[in-house]
C-alpha cells in the first residue's frame, strides 16, 4: 500500500485545509494510505478563522512526512519553501489554490526571498516536484515563473461531514449567502454597494455571510451606513452547509480566486450561484455565461434584482451548474492526483 501525505502548510482552516482533507479522504478511499499533516490541531478548524503565528522553519522540519510521496497544498505561494523543506526530498506535488494579484506577490516564509524568485529556483527540481494550478489562468502565470509545464487539476467540492444546522432567515425574505474570509479579495464590499440600489431596496431579500476575517468591523460600519444594517448578517464561521442546505441564492463576487470551492459546494447542493466576472468563474462557467455578474459593477442592481424576482431563472441556472461539476468530481480530482502521483513513483 503506497503511503501519500496531504500537506496544508496553512495558518487557518479555509479552502486549501478543506481540499488536502478532502483528497485525503478521496486516497483513502482508494486504496492508499494517506494522512493529512497540518501546523495545528484539526479540532480548531471552525475556530480557526482567523490565521496564527507559525514559525515556518521549526514546524517544516518536524512535519510528519513519511511516505512515499508528498502533496503541497498551498493558500498562497509564499509556503513554497516550507512545502520544500517539509518533503525533505521526497516526491512531491504542489497545487496553488490561490495566486496573488500581479502586485502583491510576498517573500518565501522559509527563504526570506522574494515567492516569484523561489518558484524560479524551485522549477530546477524537475525529476522530484509535479506542479498544479486550478486554472488555466493560473498556470500562464506560474510557467514562466517555474519554467516547467504545469498541469491543470480543477477543484471538486468538499463532501460534507455533518448535519447542516440551518441558518435563520426572516420569514419572506429571498434567502440570499455568501460564504468566504471577511477581506476585501471576496468583493463583499462591492455586493453590499450593489445590494443598496433602490431597485433592491424595493424587494424582500436577507443576506447572510458566512465567514471571518479582519474586515468584519469595515464591512459592518459599511452595511450600518447604507442602511443595510438588518438585512445583512455576518453570521461568523461555521461549516458552509449550514447555509447551502437554505438558500436561494449564493452570491460569489471576488475580485480574484484559484478555483473558488463557494460555487462547486453550491452547485452540489442544489443551489443557484451568480458570480463575479473572473478568470477562474469564467473558466467554470464557459458553458452557463449567464450567471456571471457584469465586470462593471454599476450594472449588478439590475441583474441581482432579476435573479432575485426570477424563481424560473434560478431553477435553470441551479441544473446548469450542476451538470458542470461532471457526475462524479470528487473521483475525477483522485483520478488526476492519481496519475500525477504514478508518473513520480515510476
Amino acid at each position: 500500500m503506497k503511503r501519500v501525505v496531504q500537506l496544508a502548510a496553512s495558518a487557518a482552516w479555509g479552502g486549501a485545509e478543506q481540499m488536502a482533507d478532502t483528497v485525503r479522504g478521496e486516497f483513502e478511499r482508494n486504496g492508499w494510505d494517506a494522512r493529512l499533516e497540518l501546523p495545528f490541531s484539526r479540532d480548531e478548524q471552525w475556530n480557526a478563522a482567523t490565521p496564527r503565528p507559525i514559525p515556518w522553519w521549526r514546524w517544516a522540519l518536524t512535519a510528519d512526512t513519511a511516505s512515499d510521496i508528498v502533496h503541497a497544498h498551498l493558500p498562497w505561494p509564499d509556503r513554497v519553501g516550507p512545502a520544500l523543506v517539509a518533503a525533505r526530498g521526497r516526491p512531491l506535488v504542489v497545487t496553488f489554490q490561490l495566486l496573488p494579484p500581479p502586485d502583491a506577490w510576498p517573500r518565501d516564509r522559509c527563504f526570506h526571498v522574494p515567492s516569484k524568485k523561489m518558484l524560479r529556483l524551485a522549477g530546477a527540481l524537475r525529476a522530484r516536484v509535479r506542479w498544479v494550478a486550478l486554472s488555466r489562468a493560473d498556470a500562464r502565470t506560474l510557467e514562466p515563473l517555474l519554467g516547467v509545464a504545469v498541469t491543470v487539476v480543477r477543484n471538486a467540492p468538499p463532501a460534507p461531514r455533518n448535519e447542516p444546522v440551518p441558518l435563520p432567515w426572516p420569514d419572506g425574505a429571498r434567502r440570499l449567502l455568501s460564504v468566504g474570509r471577511l477581506d476585501r479579495q471576496k468583493g463583499f464590499d462591492a455586493m453590499l454597494t450593489a445590494l443598496a440600489a433602490p431597485e433592491l431596496r424595493a424587494l424582500a431579500w436577507h443576506w447572510n455571510v458566512i465567514g471571518e476575517g479582519g474586515e468584519r468591523a469595515a464591512l459592518t460600519a459599511q452595511a450600518a451606513s447604507l442602511g443595510l444594517g438588518d438585512r445583512v448578517s455576518f453570521v461568523g464561521a461555521r461549516p458552509a452547509i449550514d447555509g447551502f442546505c437554505r438558500a436561494e441564492l449564493v452570491l460569489s463576487p471576488s475580485r480574484y480566486e484559484g478555483m473558488p470551492l463557494v460555487p462547486l459546494e453550491a452547485a452540489e447542493a442544489g443551489v443557484a450561484v451568480l458570480a463575479s466576472t473572473i478568470d477562474p468563474h469564467e473558466e467554470l462557467y464557459e458553458r452557463v455565461p449567464e450567471c456571471l455578474l457584469a465586470r462593471d459593477e454599476r450594472a449588478w442592481p439590475a441583474t441581482l434584482a432579476r435573479w432575485i424576482t426570477d424563481g424560473a431563472l434560478r431553477d435553470r441556472m441551479r441544473l446548469a451548474q450542476r451538470a458542470v461539476l461532471g457526475e462524479n468530481p470528487r473521483h475525477a480530482m483522485f483520478t488526476a492526483y492519481e496519475t500525477l502521483y504514478r508518473q513520480l513513483l515510476a
